[in-house]
């Protein structure tokens, strides 16, 4: 009787009959049940067999097939669903019907019957389960899990009464069923989940939104206006704490309109104080700026004491935000008159705006105190003159007369900024042990990401540490650098030797590194003919390859390669060839690796490598050779080149060469001049004994014209490592970070940013382009990012090396062009002024202003307001002409208010 039970009801599912698979299954008992239950699963591992197999076949097969092949699979997909409608009925365990009522493959068909099925089979078996059944559902519901699925979850935990779990998908489900037809009609103080659900509204994360936009927000406050399930307190005690708790702008903005429909009387908000008053600490300027305004209310109302407004006044004008400021500051000004006995303290509360960030508070502030002065105690009068030591010079000086006593001045202007601490060169690596352990932190920036950030960093010196090391153990004990790494390289997938493992793909992030670790820890092959082929000039007979994918191989490797920038293209060529090298052509040491931290290689030692090389009859590997030559001291040196000459290999004259006539040079230009950040980098012209782009290769990549389609990091990890490879040419390094940072103004990358700082700490940087590239910087959207352009300023001005006049050039070129944003730069340029760098940032001001009078772009108030605090520490006296005449024109702007304030300013000076 069992076999023909699911005979009936196998038919039925392979006709994906769904009134068929109802009829089979019901009016069942538990024995019957039972005994279909097996059955049933069989059937379900079978039908995912054909499913499975029906995908696999789409693959590989022409149009005509693929159709044929796409019809089968759609009358597979077809199943699932009765398969589901099945399960409810036979299945009997609330764990298991929970999986196979909620599983993703029975949803893929078009199934149009919804979840009624499936609901009314549950109804009828009447189980004791049905409540458990109903919890594990909701627990399972996701935003994959299909809406008709949700909604009858809901139907579920409306009919067994179980309580909805903290789930933003089941509130999500909620409020959309309510949008429709039948339940709008009904109205949603009809809705048995109400008073379940309405708490969650303000107890589960990502739901905000749905009250921003749409007619539920005003359907729930009528029903709570209506004395439904959704009281008035529930809906204005859960917006507050929601709104104490934080989250996204976007989430917060639903509860901020709720808050507006409930249109809270001034009893309401008297009962919450508190909650409001909290909300001015740290909530987001949105939110805080409606608790502001409710508590204002409160106070004009009489329902908000004084005292407690001196107290709210201290929190708010410590935030940055200027709006909240100005709203703040309104408020005292009406405040005052209102409460003569309290007028004492809050202008002394008032004063706390005296050390805000934005001068126009300061100045508001500093005008509200100066029209009350009359009515200041001494002890007062000493408190805001000890707070008026914020205050920048001119506004002291009016505030001074007004209080009757002596504003004292600051302590002076800032001290300049420190030089950045100077690194040092660490000994070479000493023993196995310690290569391994080295080995291990350097490949640990693997685990990071390839999205660039400064914590995910290759260390440059410790990359080279590792490289030198590498090499001439590889050279002296290879099978104890194999014992050594072998661990470290088990735990990261990194295969000993095999060509195989010489190239990995492209989009592994430091596949090169890798695949140089396995070259390092296999066997030596002594035909080096691979190697020959990576420079590019194998013979006709050497093509032969044991490995018949390895041509491939290298050749979608160099395409890719060739695409990236130049310092990256060096690079990915340098750990290449010692990647070869290590395999076929061992030598017993790199000449590249650098003495000093910054990437330099003093001539003596690379003289004393190529002495050694000679004597023991080895020659260096060419790239390693170019990138030494790069990296020698610019400036010649005579006196070693004769000593260059006696070594007696090709290798030595060509040091000779570049000893005697200094090193390779190159200058970026710019074709379209300071309006655009078009760069072009170029060699300069060759000199005799010197190779010209073109005859040297890395030299060659390095002075190719940008490409600003390329990714700029490819490899992030080995971002660091750019401005060791030529150390004496930072600014040709920044010219290949400049294409990418217009991007982070949109905040759509953020790449380059890290190389500023690096740059800027590099002896004889400062140039053109670098400031360029800090100028961008300075503006990107991320914090983060502005922070290391901070950085590089500072560093520059520790050095004498910040031209303030230059960037101030610069800057001008870009906001007039809308590349940057001022309310970004102006803060970053406060920082370094208050860091010490302000004689170069009142610079880099009076080099700007002129420019952008002529067409002033927005927030340049701001920038002009900066430039009177510096030049007051500076002690600038110089007049700028364009900026007396734009002062001398009628109106009263901001913008004007500040450059009459900075003419005042540079003529007390003078």
């Amino acid at each position: 009787m069992t076999d023909d039970a699911f005979g009936l009801l196998e038919k039925a599912l392979e006709a994906a009959d769904h009134a068929a698979v109802r009829a089979a299954v019901s009016g069942l008992g538990d024995r019957e049940r039972r005994a279909l239950v097996k059955p049933l699963r069989a059937y379900r591992r079978r039908w995912q067999q054909e499913r499975d197999e029906a995908d696999q076949w789409l693959w590989g097969r022409g149009a005509r097939e693929r159709r044929a092949a796409q019809g089968r699979r759609q009358l597979v997909y077809d199943r699932g669903p009765a398969l589901r409608l099945a399960g409810a009925g036979v299945l009997r365990g609330p764990e298991e019907l929970a999986r196979w009522l909620t599983d993703w493959r029975f949803f893929q068909g078009p199934y149009r019957e919804g979840f009624t099925g499936e609901l009314e089979l549950l109804r009828e078996r009447d189980a004791p389960w049905l409540r458990e059944l109903t919890e594990r559902l909701a627990a399972r519901v996701d935003d994959a899990t299909r809406p008709d699925c949700r909604l009858a979850v809901l139907d579920l935990l409306a009919e067994t009464g179980v309580t909805p779990p903290p789930r933003a998908e089941l509130v999500r489900s909620w409020v959309h069923r309510s949008h429709n037809r039948d339940f709008a009609a009904a109205g949603l103080g009809k809705d048995p989940l109400l008073k379940a659900m309405v708490p969650l509204l303000f107890s589960v994360d990502e739901v905000g939104e749905l009250l921003e936009n749409g007619p539920f927000a005003q359907r729930l406050v009528a029903v709570a206006s209506d004395g439904g399930g959704a009281p008035r307190a529930v809906l204005l005690d859960g917006v507050l704490r929601r709104l104490l708790r934080g989250g996204r702008a976007g989430d917060l903005r639903g509860y901020l309109r709720l808050y507006a429909l409930l249109e809270v009387t001034t009893a309401e908000a008297t009962e919450r104080v508190r909650e409001l008053t909290l909300l001015l600490s740290d909530a987001p300027s949105a939110v805080a700026a409606q608790a502001q305004a409710e508590l204002r209310r409160l106070e004009e109302a009489e329902r908000f004491t004084a005292g407690e407004l001196c107290e709210v006044t201290e929190v708010v004008l410590f935030r940055p935000e200027r709006r909240l400021a100005d709203a703040q500051l309104s408020w005292l000004a009406k405040a005052v008159p209102r409460h003569p006995e309290y007028a004492v303290a809050l202008l002394t509360a008032a004063g706390a705006a005296f050390a805000h960030s934005s001068t126009q508070v300061a100045q508001r502030a500093t005008r509200l105190v100066v029209r009350h002065a009359g009515v200041l105690t001494p002890a007062a009068a000493e408190d805001l003159s000890v707070r008026a030591e914020s205050l920048p010079a001119d506004l002291r000086t009016v505030l001074g007369p007004a209080l009757g006593i002596e504003v004292s001045a600051p302590d002076g202007a800032p001290p300049p900024p420190p030089a950045p601490p100077a690194r040092t060169s660490r000994a070479p690596i000493g023993s196995l042990a310690e290569l391994a352990e080295e080995t291990a932190q350097l490949l640990s920036v693997m685990t990071d990401g390839v999205q660039f950030s400064r914590r995910a960093e290759v260390d440059p010196p410790a990359l080279e540490r590792v490289l030198a090391a590498v090499v001439s153990a590889a050279y002296d004990d290879r099978p104890g650098l194999i014992a050594a790494l072998t661990p470290v390289l088990d735990r990261q997938g990194i295969g000993r030797g095999g060509c195989e493992t010489f190239l990995r793909p492209f989009s592994h992030p430091l596949g090169e590194l890798c695949d140089l670790l396995g070259a390092a820890t296999g066997p030596v092959r002594r035909r080096d003919s691979r190697l020959r082929r990576f420079y590019g000039h194998a013979a006709a007979d050497e093509t032969w390859d044991p490995d018949p994918c390895f041509g491939t191989r290298l050749g979608q490797w160099r395409t890719n390669a060739d695409r990236a920038p130049g310092p990256l293209r060096v690079l990915l060529h340098r750990l290449r060839e010692i990647t070869f090298g290590l395999a076929h052509a061992p030598v017993p040491m790199l000449v590249a690796t650098p003495t000093e931290p910054d990437g330099t290689l003093a001539a003596v030692e690379l003289m004393v490598r190529l002495e050694r090389a000679a004597r023991e009859g080895w020659t260096p590997w060419e790239y390693d050779l170019q990138l030494a030559l790069l990296r020698l001291p610019p400036d010649p040196e005579p006196q070693l080149a004769q000593r260059a000459n006696g070594i007696g290999s090709t290798a030595g004259d060509r040091l000779a060469d570049w000893l005697s006539f200094g090193a390779a040079r190159a200058t970026v230009q710019r074709p379209r001049g300071l309006p655009a950040i078009a760069l072009r980098p170029e060699a300069l012209p060759a000199r005799p004994g010197v190779p010209a782009a073109g005859n040297d290769a890395l030299l060659s990549w390095l002075t190719t014209p940008l490409d600003v389609r390329c990714h700029l990091y490819p490899r992030a990890q080995l971002a660091s490592c750019w401005p060791a490879l030529w150390p004496a040419q930072p600014e040709l390094m920044a010219a290949f970070v400049v294409p990418a940072l217009p991007q982070l103004v949109d905040n759509s990358s953020n790449e380059g940013s890290g190389m500023i700082a690096t740059l800027a700490e590099t002896p004889g940087s400062g140039g053109p382009v670098l400031l360029l590239a800090t100028t961008l910087t300075l503006s990107a959207a991320r914090a983060e990012d502005r922070a290391v352009a901070v950085d590089a300023l500072l560093a520059l001005a520790a050095g004498r090396r910040l031209d303030g006049a230059t960037l101030g050039a610069e800057l001008a070129a870009r906001a007039r062009q809308g590349e940057v944003k001022l309310s970004r730069v102006v803060p970053d340029l406060r920082e370094a002024a208050g860091s010490g760098a302000y004689r170069e940032i009142w610079a880099a001001v009076a080099a700007a202003v002129p420019t952008l009078l002529a067409d002033p772009p927005h927030r340049l108030a701001d920038l002009v307001a900066l430039g009177a605090e510096c030049a007051a520490w500076a002690g600038a006296g110089e007049e700028i002409p364009a900026l007396t005449e734009y002062a001398a024109r009628p109106g009263s702007t901001r913008l004007l208010t500040e450059t009459r304030r900075l003419r005042d300013v540079l003529a007390r000076e003078s």
